[in-house]
């Protein structure tokens, strides 16, 4: 049976300095740029997927600061940055994203104090703490998703699965042995990880649950990995 993905180099049309990284029907994936408009979806389908622990540590009335967040934060990188950034479109529309992260990212990509908007005491303080409840340490040789996220527009179409096809050649090119994230046991997106190969290795929450509500809004975690040799 042939491979129904397609590798190309063939650029985007009105995206000409990212090529295509893989291709299945309508679904293409590309590395994020720094045009304002990639900078804009990007935000607003991270805090679409995650809007619940945003809300959590924030409030609702927040959301925008943090789509503005992923606005400054993605702006003004080196190259590499954003090859960590992989956008999806279907049919040429943009439909989902998936950040990636390898061992020395937090030193190779600082965050910067001016890319972080207005937020008030409280605020600031409930970001503190979903940043230590969600915060991973990544191993040399493996691959580490940060996020992925579909725009409802698009769920069910397959976006997701292309992304982390994607996200699985990109670990494999940088010499990682596997793949791995964490994803809270409440959510469906875990059947996706499983028909992927992702393996549940462990579930995790602090003080049977609350102290682990109180950082993210959910009471336990599950690390799944993957094996990509």
């Amino acid at each position: 049976m042939a491979d129904p993905f397609v590798t190309t180099q063939q650029p985007l049309a009105g995206d000409q300095k990212n090529p295509v990284l893989l291709s299945s029907g309508p679904v293409t994936v590309r590395n994020l740029s720094q045009s304002p408009e990639d900078r804009t979806f990007l935000g607003e389908v991270m805090v679409d997927g995650f809007e619940g622990k945003i809300v959590h540590a924030t409030s609702r009335n927040k959301l925008p600061l943090m789509v503005k967040y992923y606005e400054n934060s993605t702006r003004g990188r080196p190259p590499l940055f954003y090859e960590r950034y992989l956008i999806a479109e279907y049919n040429g529309e943009r439909a989902g994203a998936c950040v990636l992260r390898y061992h020395g990212d937090s030193e190779r990509f600082p965050e910067r104090d001016e890319d972080l908007p207005s937020y008030g005491c409280c605020d600031m303080f409930g970001l503190c703490l979903l940043e230590v409840g969600t915060h991973a340490d990544i191993p040399e040789g493996k691959a580490y998703v940060d996020h992925i996220s579909v725009s409802s527009k698009f769920r069910g179409k397959g976006v997701g699965k292309i992304l982390l096809d994607t996200a699985d050649a990109d670990a494999k090119k940088r010499g990682c042995k596997s793949i791995f994230l964490w994803v809270s046991t409440a959510n469906r997106a875990q059947h996706l990880y499983e028909r992927q190969g992702y393996v549940l290795k462990e579930t995790k929450s602090w003080c049977c649950g609350c102290c682990t509500y109180c950082m993210t809004g959910e009471k336990e975690f599950a690390l799944m990995e993957k094996d990509l040799q």
